[in-house]
C-alpha cells in the first residue's frame, strides 16, 4: 500500500464474523477488539447475517461498534455490491475475516474497494470437510490473503493435505481473559451434590446424547451430581424429552443461552465436553482458566490444550461409558479434581491468554498499539 493511500484509509480494523449469534470465532472477534480497543486501535466488527442475536447486547454494553449488513437473500454478486459499498464507506486499514464461508463473500469486494490487508482465520475444519467447492477454493485464497491463520496445529496440517502451502499457514492459539475468567471462593474436596456442567449450542456437532447417556450411568451407578447445560440451539426440545426418557428429570438442566458465564463456570467442580466436531474450544480454555478439572473427547486440537491425566482427562467421542467412568472418578475425588484444575490454569496463564492472542494476530495485521495491552 502506498503511503498516500495508507492516508486515505480509516485508522480502523474490522472484524468480519458470520452473525451475531454466540460461538468461538465470534467471540474471538469480541475479545480481539476489547484488547485492541484497550490498546488505541479503533475496531469495528462487521455482522454478514441476521439482523438480531445475542451478541448485539454484549457489543453495546462493551462499547463495540458494529455493522449488520444482512446480505442473506442475496445472490454472489448482490452480497459482494453490499460488502463492496461499506468497505468503500469505512476504508478499514485492516481487515480479519472469520471462516471461509464470510471470506467467499467480503474477499472480492474488499479488493474493489481498494483494501488488501486481509488476514483470514480458520477455526473449523468441520464444513470444509464436507463440501468440495470450499476444499477447492482454500489453495487459491490462501495466497490471496496477506496471512491465513488457523487456531491449531491439527488444522493446520489438514489444510496441507488440501493444497494450502505450509509456508502461508500460521497456527495462532485461542486465548481468553484470565481475569475475568478465574476461580472463585476454593472449591471443596468433598462435595455431596457434584455439580457437572458445559457451555455450547445444542447442534449435532456437540453430541449431547453421549452426555446425557453418560449421566444416566453415573445415576445407575449411584453417583450423587446435578448437571447443567447451557445453551441454546435446535435440538433444545429433542435433548430436553431425551433427558426425561434416560430418568434424568430434576439432574439435568437445560438453562438456555447464559448471560454471565465466569459466574456460571465458578459454580461447577467439573466441567465436560463431549462434542465429535471441534476447533480450538474457547468454552474449554475458559473452563480450565476457571480451575475446573475437564473431561473432554480426545478429537481435533483438545489434546493440544489437554495433557491427559494432567490437566484434565479426554476420552473416546461418543463413549458414553468412558465418559461416566472420569466423571465417576473425578466425582469421587475432591483432590483431584483440585489438582487437574490448577494445573488446567496454570497452562492457560501460560500459553492461551487473550493478550497474547490479540498481540500475535496484530502483528499479523500490521497494527501497533499506542499503549501497552495487558
Amino acid at each position: 500500500m502506498s503511503s498516500e493511500e495508507s492516508m486515505k484509509r480509516q485508522d480502523v480494523v474490522v472484524e468480519v464474523i458470520y452473525a451475531p449469534l454466540v460461538g468461538g470465532s465470534e467471540m474471538l472477534a469480541f475479545n480481539l477488539c476489547k484488547e485492541w480497543q484497550a490498546g488505541g486501535i479503533k475496531t469495528r466488527i462487521c455482522c454478514l447475517y441476521e439482523r438480531s442475536g445475542a451478541l448485539i447486547k454484549v457489543f453495546e454494553e462493551a462499547g463495540i461498534p458494529y455493522d449488520l449488513l444482512d446480505i442473506g437473500g442475496h445472490r454472489l454478486f448482490g452480497r459482494w455490491l453490499r460488502a463492496a459499498r461499506y468497505f468503500c464507506r469505512t476504508r478499514p486499514r485492516a481487515i480479519h475475516v472469520h471462516h471461509l464461508g464470510s471470506l467467499v463473500n467480503v474477499l472480492v469486494p474488499a479488493y474493489l474497494a481498494g483494501c488488501f490487508n486481509i488476514v483470514y482465520t480458520e477455526h473449523s475444519a468441520y464444513t470444509i470437510a464436507r463440501t468440495r467447492w470450499m476444499q477447492r477454493l482454500l489453495p487459491v485464497v490462501s495466497r490471496l490473503v496477506t496471512r491465513f491463520t488457523c487456531v491449531s496445529r491439527n488444522l493446520a496440517e489438514f489444510f496441507t493435505t488440501l493444497g494450502v502451502p505450509r509456508e502461508r499457514l500460521l497456527t495462532i492459539y485461542n486465548g481468553v481473559d484470565i481475569d475475568r475468567y478465574k476461580p472463585g471462593a476454593p472449591r471443596a474436596e468433598f462435595c455431596p451434590v457434584v455439580r457437572i456442567g458445559a457451555v455450547g449450542r445444542l447442534v449435532a456437532e456437540k453430541d449431547y446424547p453421549t452426555l446425557l447417556a453418560a449421566l444416566a450411568l453415573l445415576k445407575a451407578r449411584n453417583v450423587r451430581f446435578f448437571a447443567e447445560i447451557a445453551g441454546d440451539g435446535p435440538l433444545a426440545a429433542d435433548l430436553k424429552e431425551r433427558a426425561q426418557a434416560l430418568g434424568l428429570r430434576g439432574l439435568v438442566s437445560f438453562r438456555g443461552s447464559c448471560d454471565n458465564v465466569p459466574a456460571f463456570l465458578r459454580d461447577l467442580d467439573i466441567y465436560v465436553l463431549s462434542s465429535r466436531h471441534e476447533g480450538l474450544p474457547i468454552a474449554v480454555l475458559e473452563a480450565m482458566a476457571t480451575a475446573l478439572p475437564v473431561v473432554a473427547t480426545r478429537i481435533t486440537a483438545i489434546p493440544e490444550i489437554i495433557d491427559d491425566g494432567c490437566t484434565g482427562i479426554l476420552v473416546p467421542p461418543g463413549d458414553a461409558v468412558a465418559m461416566a467412568d472420569a466423571l465417576a472418578t473425578l466425582a469421587g475425588d475432591g483432590i483431584r479434581r483440585r489438582a487437574l484444575g490448577e494445573a488446567a490454569r496454570e497452562i492457560v496463564r501460560a500459553r492461551y491468554t487473550i493478550s497474547g492472542t490479540s498481540r500475535s494476530y496484530a502483528a499479523e495485521l500490521g497494527i501497533r498499539t499506542r499503549k501497552k495491552v495487558v
